[in-house]
């Protein structure tokens, strides 16, 4: 006999902290902690109760003091911000307590918290936004009765956003408001040609998958490429309409045809051709001028990414002397860090994993009469086989998922002046740390640095200083 389904009560909430994904709060007179999706700090809140301690929305019953009105229609349907109703300073604070809770800071454990750094800018920060097509649009449950009576359907070629937990639908997107003026009035001409067939992600078929929009300019001087994934089913003569639709588009610099028949909804693949401009991106970042590939990884707030390179060069000593030696970059991507702090040591020595990117960081290190060697392999494998240095400092900028059992050991035991270590996931900075410590490093001081408004997302930058007991 099947077990009877469990019937929950819908409970109020007092929302009173931001979590990794979530904003969390309790009910009246209850030890449970719930997490809510896309709901402001300081509400309460009637929501559904679901598995694993989460929360669905239904209605605030009373806005937080500092609750402002969404910037976006779209708030609450697509699946990107969720912190629209907190005011930015309000974010902020938010996640600079959340920082120091997944790291693991405790009263009188010495470690010097910084306040929370970030650009002026709650909106328009992104200089990258992919959009996806779809043969399903979704409707949120407050409007599917009226999207009935109207007779309407949810089949057709849609272009937007994935609306949460639902790869199979898509949330068309006008414009967004995180993305520049040069991005929004690219997706504006290309909704307008309503391009069909969209890839079914069920099927597998069908023609047009992603736009891909990257803004390395500035509002008074865009530098706008945009890149159109389809599936093999495309043709040339299909790129048409969209080379005529944007090839007049101000700030245009390069428009690209890139080919998958992935069953992944990722906006990668094979670069088919140039259709208009050229394929590269051109990045201005600490007084370097940076060209990357069109699909090269560089941070999506250039403003903030500023920011980040000023804090990691605190946390180096490099705002109070030029400390010279050798700066160990690890996973050092496209050598962004390495060549933007180039200038405070003898030599800059680079290693990452994937090859291509080391020959980006080598190629930039040319055009900009930087120093160094940057190198591709593991860490743990590469380092122990380079010359001895002497004086050096380490920088170490891991995946979201953080340092690699192995690597995190590796890493702990290496001699060094000073370790920064740049995080986009704390919570894998907060296990990391311990292996550091139990090696003989010690935090020192703790950055939050918001790239990310409107997220949940949390750049942290950690300094550790051997402990002189180990040292």
């Amino acid at each position: 006999m099947a077990r009877p389904k469990r019937i929950r009560l819908p409970v109020t909430l007092h929302l009173d902290r931001l979590e990794a994904k979530h904003t969390s709060g309790r009910a009246a007179g209850s030890e449970q902690r719930w997490m809510v999706r896309g709901a402001p700090v300081g509400a309460v809140v009637e929501a559904q109760p679901g598995r694993k301690g989460t929360a669905r929305r239904l209605r605030v019953l009373q806005p937080a003091p500092d609750q402002v009105a969404p910037a976006c229609p779209l708030f609450g349907t697509c699946g990107g911000c969720q912190l629209q109703e907190m005011p930015l300073d309000r974010q902020r604070q938010e996640k600079g307590d959340l920082l120091h809770r997944l790291v693991g800071l405790t009263d009188g454990d010495g470690v010097h918290r910084h306040p929370v750094r970030g650009a002026a800018g709650a909106y328009h920060y992104r200089n990258k936004i992919e959009l996806s097509w779809g043969n399903t649009r979704f409707i949120p449950e407050s409007q599917i009765d009226a999207f009935r009576a109207s007779g309407e359907s949810t089949a057709g070629s849609h272009l937007g956003f994935h609306p949460p937990g639902w790869f199979g639908r898509i949330v068309p997107v006008p414009a967004c408001p995180l993305g520049t003026p040069a991005m929004n009035a690219a997706i504006q001409k290309v909704q307008a040609l309503q391009l069909a067939p969209a890839w079914d992600t069920v099927e597998h078929r069908g023609t047009w998958r992603h736009l891909v929009l990257r803004d390395s300019g500035n509002p008074a001087a865009p530098r706008l490429l945009v890149s159109v994934v389809t599936s093999s089913a495309a043709t040339r003569q299909d790129l048409e309409p969209v080379v005529e639709a944007l090839a007049d588009l101000p700030g245009l610099t390069g428009l690209l045809w890139v080919v998958t028949d992935s069953l992944a909804e990722v906006a990668r693949g094979e670069l088919r051709e140039v259709l208009w401009g050229e394929a590269d991106l051109c990045f201005d970042l600490a007084g370097l001028s940076l060209r990357l590939p069109y699909d090269a990884f560089f941070q999506v707030n250039t403003e903030g990414a500023e920011i980040l390179v000023q804090t990691v060069a605190e946390a180096l000593g490099l705002t109070a002397s030029r400390p010279g030696g050798t700066l160990l970059d690890l996973y050092c991507g496209v050598g962004t860090f390495g060549l933007a702090l180039a200038g405070g040591y003898d030599q800059v020595v680079g290693i990452e994993l994937h090859a291509p990117a080391i020959d980006d960081a080598r190629r930039n290190a040319a055009a900009n009469g930087i120093a160094g060697s940057w190198h591709a392999g593991l860490v743990e494998d590469v380092l122990p086989g380079l010359p001895d240095s002497g004086a050096r400092a380490i920088l170490v900028d891991p995946p979201r998922v953080g340092l690699h059992p192995r690597a995190a050991r590796f890493l702990a035991d290496q001699p060094g002046d000073v370790l920064v270590y740049v995080a986009c996931g704390p919570a894998s900075l907060g296990r990391d740390r311990a292996v550091l410590e139990a090696g003989g490093w010690r935090l020192t001081d703790l950055w939050t640095v918001d790239l990310f408004p409107q997220t949940h997302h949390i750049e942290a930058v950690a300094r550790f200083q051997r402990d002189p007991a180990t040292a």
